[in-house]
């Protein structure tokens, strides 16, 4: 394939996404803002870095041990 072709394969390729993003259902960002909110606020008591873990070995995040070199 030439210089040319090539360019105009691209073109297309970039036209054929560009098409594929219009389609793409947009919203609001407030809107979007507003169910964010709704379900974290749904969700809160699920949320471990807001109540915490009531035992520490329910924590999968907590180091399971030290590092030693002999």
């Amino acid at each position: 394939m030439n210089k040319f072709q090539e360019g105009l394969q691209q073109q297309r390729r970039l036209i054929e996404q560009l098409r594929c993003e219009a389609q793409i259902t947009r919203f609001r960002v407030s809107q979007c803002i507003d169910d964010l909110q709704k379900y974290c606020d749904a969700h809160i008591e699920e949320d471990y870095l807001i109540r915490g873990f009531s035992k520490p070995s329910e924590n999968p995040f907590k180091e399971k041990g030290s590092c030693s070199i002999f």
